[in-house]
Formats: C-alpha cells, structure tokens, sequence
C-alpha cells in the first residue's frame, strides 16, 4: 500500500502543473496521454495486489468492452476516417480509466504525502496566476477557464486533504476564489455549489424527499441567476437563432439521435476532438459547415460535451446516464461526510463545466476524475480504520491486564 500512495503522490505531482496549468507548452502537449497510459499500466500491473479493491474492475472490464463495441461499429460505419476515431478512443478512455483505476490502486496517503500534493497544487496556481498578469488588468472581462479548474480542483483538494475545520473551509474557499480573476460564467455557478455544499449541507441528499428537492431547485435557480446572461443567449432567446454555434451544436445532436437510432453516427463525428481535426461529414450534411465556430477549423466544434453524446446514440446516453446513477448511489452510501461533500462537489461542477466545455474528455479533466476515485473508496478505508483502531482497543486492553498481573506478582 505504501508503494501505490508513493507512486500515486508522484503520479499527481507531476499531473497537475502538466496537465492543466501548462499542458500548452512545448513538451506538454502529450502529457495527458502519456499519464493515462502509464495509470492503466500501473494499475493492471498492481492487479492481484491484495491492498487493491478488486470491486471495479468488473465494472472497468464492461467499460472496456462497450468502448471495443463502439470501435467496431465506428469502423463498420465509416462516417468519419480512422484518425477520428483514434483520437476519440484516447479521449473516451482517458476520463472513465481514471476513475476506474483510482478507485483500483485505493492509494492511501500520510499526511505528509498530502502536503506535497496540496504544496504542488498552490505553487502551480500561484505561479500560472503569475505568469498570466493581464487578469488583474482586464478585471470580470477577462475569460481564462484553465484559472477557474485550477482554483475549484485545489479547492476542493484542500478541503479533503487538510483536517475538517472552519478555517481549512475558509481557506478552500479563498481558493476556489481566485478563480474569479478571469471568471468563466459556468465556474460562477460551480462556485455557488462549492459554497452551498461546503457551509449548507449536513447529511447526504435524500432525491426522494421533498426537502432536497426543494434544496435543489433552489440551488439550481441560483445558479441559474448566477449565469443568466450567457445561459439566455445560448439556451434561452438565443435557441432558435442559426447563426449562434453552440445552440446549434445542441439542436443538431438531437438529429443525429434520431437519424442515427439507436447507436449513433460514431466516434470521432460530433462535437469533439476528431470531428474537428479531421473535420467530420455531418457538419457539411446538417449545413453546420456554414456557421462560424463550426467551419472547418472552427472552434466551436468541441466546445461542450453533451452535444457529443450523440455519437453513441439513444443507447449511449443511457449507458451515460447509468455510469452516473451508479456513482450517485455510491455517493449517497458514503459515511464520511467530507469525502460525501467532495464527490458532490465534483459531480455538479462536472455537470455544469460540459455544458460549454469538454474538459471532461481532456486532460484537465483527470483531476476530477482522480477525486471522485478517491471518494469512492471512503468507506472501505473507513472500515480499514475501524479495524485498526479496535486492534489497538484489545492491545491497550491487553498491556492492562499485562500490567496488572506483572504488579500482583511483585506485590506478592
């Protein structure tokens, strides 16, 4: 176990300058990658470890097997070249096999690996904070999404790393707030669930009682507010108007499901990475090709993530839906309070961010997914702990009787 906490702790040192602060320098480009495969490799390596939870990996192998479905049929379909449909196994693979495998290897960390962790995460936003002045001088203008996933991931991390006390959360929100230097209106709203999970939320949220419902809705509506000006052009008046690319995006994967029912027009054709390098069929087809951001090149393509379910179809989308009512109930069993809070915290960011973001199939999204690994082995660590500290119970027991006995004898 010390052995996957030590290679894990140096797995997240050098993910997290690399990956998402500065994974656009020359050298970095690939890091994600290259991480992801060295994760699955470790992690198959590590496979009859007995300090590992062998629980996921049937789960992992059903992934990995509707992934293969999905290759077979992309090929079979030849909407799109083989190159996309590469570059969209090395997407989809990336967010899943993180979970997947954090959840795995269950590192466990000392305390002192934790602040290594937590040194490295505010020394790389400080230092991207630093070599990015124009924020301070644009002010709420200024747009940098890179600063908003920074500050909320090392917030968060700071929360579940650092002991559960008033001023650690205070300190985690200070965090998270530095994000709001270059604000992107959907961090805005990731910020209002970070402070209502952090200050408001005592016990796990019961979807079926009508106090989280409410609890909910109102959070929703938050939200909402929060981000009404760009939520009303893009969702609101500006749905019907052609001109505008992501709404567009949106209403045309609605037509994808149905033209290509049940299982999609294939990886690598909608609304991610391969459809935008090699530029795929459909956006001549659904006479998105004429719509700036949407042309060839254009950089709207891979703008949001939902629009790219389409690829996978009707049966994609509840195989979507299912991966993630999975992971709720998992959330809803989890004793600790701090690792509920974080799972949470991460799975309404998630909702939000892929609302106008893919970040979810790219390398700054392997933060999140690593978290939520972590939160799900909460109460087998839990357990683990309890073990140990009965243990200890019987040995002080134990040394009492010990002590007792030795003391009569001498007495005698």
């Amino acid at each position: 176990m010390n052995s996957i906490a030590r290679s894990f702790t140096l797995f997240w040192i050098i993910y997290f300058p690399t990956c998402i602060a500065f994974n656009e320098l020359e050298g970095f480009q690939y890091m994600d990658e290259a991480m992801t495969a060295v994760l699955i490799l470790y992690t198959f390596y590590q496979k009859r470890n007995p300090d590992t939870n062998p629980e996921p990996w049937k789960e992992y192998f059903t992934f990995l097997g509707i992934l293969a479905f999905y290759v077979a049929y992309s090929l079979y379909m030849k909407v799109n070249v083989f190159g996309a449909v590469r570059l969209e196994i090395v997407q989809q693979i990336r967010p899943f096999s993180v979970i997947y495998c954090t959840w795995i290897l269950n590192p466990q960390f000392t305390e002192r690996q934790k602040k290594w962790m937590l040194s490295t995460m505010i020394a790389t936003l400080a230092l991207w904070i630093y070599y990015h002045p124009e924020i301070t001088q644009r002010g709420i203008e200024a747009e940098f999404p890179i600063l908003g996933q920074l500050a909320i991931c090392t917030g968060i991390a700071w929360y579940l790393f650092t002991e559960e006390t008033q001023l650690n959360k205070l300190i985690a929100l200070v965090i998270v707030l530095t994000g709001l230097f270059a604000p992107k209106f959907k961090f805005m709203g990731e910020v209002v669930c970070f402070i209502a999970l952090l200050f408001f939320v005592k016990q796990q949220l019961n979807f079926k009682s009508p106090k989280t419902v409410v609890f909910v809705t109102l959070l929703m509506a938050v939200v909402i507010a929060v981000v009404w000006q760009r939520f009303d052009i893009y969702y609101m008046s500006g749905w019907n108007n052609a001109a505008l690319a992501r709404p567009m995006t949106y209403k045309t994967s609605l037509e994808i499901l149905r033209d290509y029912f049940p299982f999609g027009s294939g990886m690598g054709t909608f609304a991610t990475n391969g459809a935008w390098r090699y530029y795929s069929p459909l956006y001549h087809h659904y006479h998105l090709n004429t719509i700036w951001g949407l042309d060839k090149g254009g950089g709207f393509i891979c703008d949001a993530f939902y629009p790219s379910l389409a690829q996978y179809g009707i049966v994609g989308v509840v195989l979507f839906c299912i991966f993630w009512k999975r992971r709720l109930i998992a959330f809803n069993e989890i004793v600790d309070m701090r690792y509920y809070r974080v799972a949470m915290m991460v799975f309404f960011c998630l909702v939000i961010e892929q609302t106008a973001d893919s970040s979810w199939l790219s390398g700054k999204g392997m933060g999140y997914c690593m978290l939520l690994g972590l939160c799900l082995n909460a109460n087998l660590n839990l357990n683990g702990n309890e073990d140990e500290d009965e243990n200890e119970d019987e040995n002080d027991e134990l040394l009492k009787e010990t002590n007792e006995y030795n003391e009569q004898l001498l007495s005698s």
